[in-house]
Order: C-alpha cells, then structure tokens, then sequence
C-alpha cells in the first residue's frame, strides 16, 4: 500500500502543468547565468562557398527526400527550446530584450549599440585593407589604438550602402540582437596614413603587403566629396576573443553553454521577420561572429553577434539589389522547376518591383513585398524551421516600432536627399504593416500580460498598438479555477472591450466554494479570445496572499 500510495503521488506530480512548477517570477525570467570556461583554442573557420553550396543544393535535396520534414510541417513544426513559460526568449548570450521589455524613445533607438565616441580624432592607421572587387574596405586603428572597420559606398551609389547598415543596426540592436557599435562619419583622406606592416589580399585571397601603390588603388575607386572627404560607416571591433563566425544549425561543440541546436532557437528564428522587414537577404553564416568574452581572469563566455548589414534595405554590397534579390532564393529549386516545365513561360511576381529613381535608397519598396514569399539569398536552417509561434514572437517586437523610431533610426544614415530619407521611412512602416497582419493572422495579437491592483490582468493588443484596427475589439474572458488534484471550476465568464480582466470576484467565489482547496492549488487559467476570431491565449495566474502574479501563458493556432 505504502509503495502504491508514492506510486499515486509521483503519478499526480508528474500531471502537473509546467507553468505551475517553473520559478514563478518575472515575465521576462532569466535562464541561469552562463557557465564560466576557458576561451576555446581554436576559431572555427566556415567555407563561404561551402555554405553557399550545402544551403543551397545539398539541404534542400536532402529535405526534398525525407518524410520527416513533411510529418513536421504537417504538426506545425518543431517547437524552440529557447523560450520560457510565456513563450518568450529571455535574455542570454544570444538575445537581450530591449524594445519587447521596456519603451524605448527615439533617441534610445538612434543610440543603438553606441557606448563611445566615433574614432578618435587624429591619424587613422591603417592595419588591413581590401583592394579587390567595387567597394575598398579597410581596418584602421585611431590614436587611442581602438580598431575600426571602415567602410565605403560603392562610387556610383552614394550612401546607399553604408545608409543601410547604419539603419540596420540600429532595428536589430533594439529588437534585441548583439551587433556590432556603427557610426557614419566624413573623413579627410589626409587622415589615412599606411602602416608599414598593413596586409591585404590578392585575387587568389592570399595574404600580402599592402603597398602605397595598392593604397592609391583602394582610394582611386572611391567617391569623394567637393571637399575632399570621404563618406566612411566606422564599426568598431568588437570586444573579446574573435572566434568566427556561428552556425544557424547545430551547436557548436567548445562552447558548454551552447546546448540548444541553434534551428531551435527562436531568437534566430524569428530572426527571419527582421531580416524581411529591413530587407537583409544575406543571413549567411558568414555574416555571424562568436566573441569570447573575459570576465574572471581567463575563464568567461561566448556571445553571439549578427554582423554585416550591408545587403540590407536596397544595397547588396556593392550595388543595388538585382530586383530579385529578397524575391527568390539564388537557387531557387521551385522556381526553377517552374520555369522548365512551363519552358520559361512564366512570370515572375517579383518583375513587377520598381528600382526607385533616388540612388541612395535602390532596390527597396512595399507593393510587391510579401512574407510569406520573402527569401534570402541563400535558405537559412533557422528561417526554415520557424513556426506560427516563432513568426509572432518576433511579430510582437515588430510591432512596437513607432513612427517615430522609424524615422529616428533612418535619421542616422545622413541621407543629403531628404527624399530618401522619407521614401525609406514610408517602406519600412508599409512592409512591418504587412508581415504584422501575416503574423497575426492565425494568432490572437495580445502579449504582456501585467498585474495591476493586486488583482487586474492587463495585456497589450498588439494590432491596436501598431494601428492594424480602426474600431475597437470586443473582447470574452472566460476565468476557471485550475485545480490539478480536481475537476477545473469555471467563474467567471464576461465580455469587454479592451483586454484587460479583473479576478477579485472569482478568487472570492473560489474561497467560498472550498478555502482550504484553492490555498493547496492557488492558480487560475484566464482564457481570452476576441469575438468572431477562434485563436485564444490561455494566460495563468498564481494568488500570493493578497495579490496574484502571472507564471504562464499559452497561444492557439489557427
């Protein structure tokens, strides 16, 4: 009797909900500190071509022939591993919540990752350059020995690329990415003074002496003002230990820390919305830099950093976007089949996009843009692997973009044209307009659930924030008490016009019913959903003495 007694009791445990047994603390809860290890002895080192190739041909076989990936489409997907009891991302080496915890103003949102001064005045040294190709690149160091990565516009697109960077970076830092710290400034060529040990690389990218006659090569492919400056984007070197750059599958196997397959992260992920949303159709691993970072003599940790943005908005690099590029995948497989069966008779959407007259701002626009259609260059293994849920976390950070950071962050490019300044702005509010309803569609748009007075649940509509409705939702709450050692009581069911519920009522009927009963199970399930649309979230409370605290909170899907 004794052992089916703990047999009965595990039985019980083991039925117990997640949310009822998780630290009951914030809404944004911490994972545990990362563990202290000495710097990996080695950077990993990816192959662009190889990536290019396995992403490209050898994946997209591989998954063309294996049952599982349909049987996973079929349910909905593999779900993150990276998220806590109210489905976010809580912060970590990966992702830090900035705009999804807390407002931000538009100076918060200009401000982006800056925590010093633009280069030092003075000598720029430079220690490594970049002679091959349109645009020269080149890494200095100031006069307080800071390194800095300075780049430059392509000669017939003036801040057309260093433009899109700048902005880029400022969006992804606030949504909650590690990026590296940028800043635009007008440089005399007076400044650049070659160090005698400068490298670069030739055609074959083999290391060699950077000399004063490829130093005037560099140079002579550049664009400067009547004055003689050159328009230069400065990104600092980041802090710590470079280790190359990550992967977006798999975990990398020096790193302890490192135990989530990095396809199941949401952080990268939803990763995907940010990047269609600014445009950025180069999310290569490449494009990525891991970072050992000191804290306690040798030992610390790896952060992870996105890094490069000029593919963003209308650039690709050295020139404005082809009008397929964040159209179609490079090798797009369906589309090529397509095109063979139908011998090239079809019609591409995506002939429609117009370049815009405006040099600065190129390949960028709203009208043909579609997320459900949006690629990058080469298919991402995270971007492949989101979900529903996924696509509405990074939704419901996307929505918190005002105007006015907008055009805050688009401020930072310095466009001498006011008109693309404008013409950027207007772009970025139409395409968030877009993917924020294909996010929502099948969702219910409320996040954030709050405790006011003790006893009142608030939540954030998102759709009413980011201006998708025009008249006001009508709102049902259905509130039980949920008992795990009896049948649920329901006590409460109302209608409202904002999402917001009081419990004060129900935890009264709730004592009267059984005292003892709701002090041995304290928590309740409060089930909302918005009249004439199905997908509800289920938001979980706990009673603390005089007051209730929010420890869960679970999404449908449509």
């Amino acid at each position: 009797m004794r052992t089916l007694a703990l047999v009965l009791i595990a039985s019980i445990g083991a039925c117990t909900p997640n949310w009822k047994q998780t630290p009951h603390d914030t809404t944004f809860q911490h994972v545990a500190a990362p563990k202290l290890h000495v710097a990996p002895a080695a950077a990993s080192v990816n192959s662009d071509w190889w990536d290019i190739g396995r992403h490209s041909v050898v994946l997209p076989l591989a998954h063309a022939v294996s049952p599982a990936r349909y049987v996973g489409k079929l349910v909905g997907g593999r779900a993150a591993l990276d998220i806590n009891a109210f489905a976010l991302v809580p912060d970590s080496s990966w992702f830090k919540n900035r705009i999804g915890r807390s407002s931000q103003t538009a100076q918060d949102i200009a401000k982006g990752a800056v925590t010093h001064p633009g280069p030092a005045p003075g000598i720029l040294t430079i220690i490594e350059g970049k002679t091959e190709g349109v645009t020269a690149g080149v890494i200095v160091r100031d006069s307080q020995s800071v390194v800095w990565f300075m780049k430059f516009d392509p000669p017939a697109s003036l801040e057309l690329t260093t433009g899109a960077e700048i902005i880029a970076s400022r969006f992804l830092h606030a949504a909650g990415y590690y990026v590296p710290e940028m800043h635009i400034e007008a440089v005399a060529q007076d400044r650049l003074v070659l160090d005698t040990n400068a490298k670069t690389q030739n055609r074959y990218h083999e290391p060699v002496r950077l000399t004063k006659a490829r130093l005037r090569v560099l140079l002579s492919q550049l664009n400067p003002t009547p004055e003689g400056t050159l328009r230069a984007l400065f990104s600092r070197s980041i802090p710590g230990k470079s280790l190359g750059p990550f992967q977006y599958q798999g975990v990398r196997i020096d790193d302890p820390n490192d135990t989530i397959p990095h396809e199941q992260r949401r952080s990268l992920r939803g990763l995907w919305v940010f990047s269609a949303w600014l445009g950025n159709h180069d999310t290569r691993d490449v494009n990525t830099l891991d970072a050992f970072i000191t804290t306690q003599g040798s030992l610390g940790y790896i952060r992870h950093y996105l890094l490069d943005f000029g593919d963003a908005l209308g650039a690709t690099g050295t020139r404005a976007k082809h009008l397929s590029e964040g159209y179609e995948h490079r090798a797009d497989w369906v589309e090529i089949g397509k095109r063979v069966v139908t011998l090239g008779m079809t019609y591409p959407y995506w002939l429609a996009v117009r370049r815009s007259p405006i040099l600065s701002v190129g390949v960028f626009e709203s009208d043909v843009f579609d997320p459900a259609r949006w690629a990058p260059m080469v298919p991402n293994a995270a971007f492949e692997e989101a979900t529903a849920r996924d696509t509405f976390w990074a939704a419901s950070i996307l929505a918190r973009f005002t105007k006015e950071h907008i055009d805050a962050a688009v401020a930072t490019a310095q466009y001498s044209d006011p008109k693309a300044a404008t013409t950027i702005a207007t772009v970025l509010r139409e395409r968030q307009r877009k993917l924020l309803k294909f996010a929502f569609a099948n969702m219910l748009g409320v996040s954030e659930p709050v405790v006011e007075g003790n006893y009142e649940v608030q939540l954030t509509d998102l759709e009413v924030l980011a201006g998708l409705h025009t008249e006001p939702s009508q709102y049902e709450w259905t509130i039980q008490w949920n008992r795990t050692r009896a049948g649920d009581v329901r006590l409460l069911k109302q209608r409202s016009a904002t999402p917001v519920i009081s419990l004060r009522e129900s935890i009264r009927k709730a004592l009267a019913k059984d005292h003892a009963g709701l002090e041995r199970d304290p928590f309740f399930t409060l089930t909302l959903r918005r009249l004439g649309k199905s997908p509800a979230v289920r938001i979980h409370v706990r009673l603390v003495r005089d007051h209730v605290i929010v420890v869960g909170m679970e999404r449908d899907v449509d």
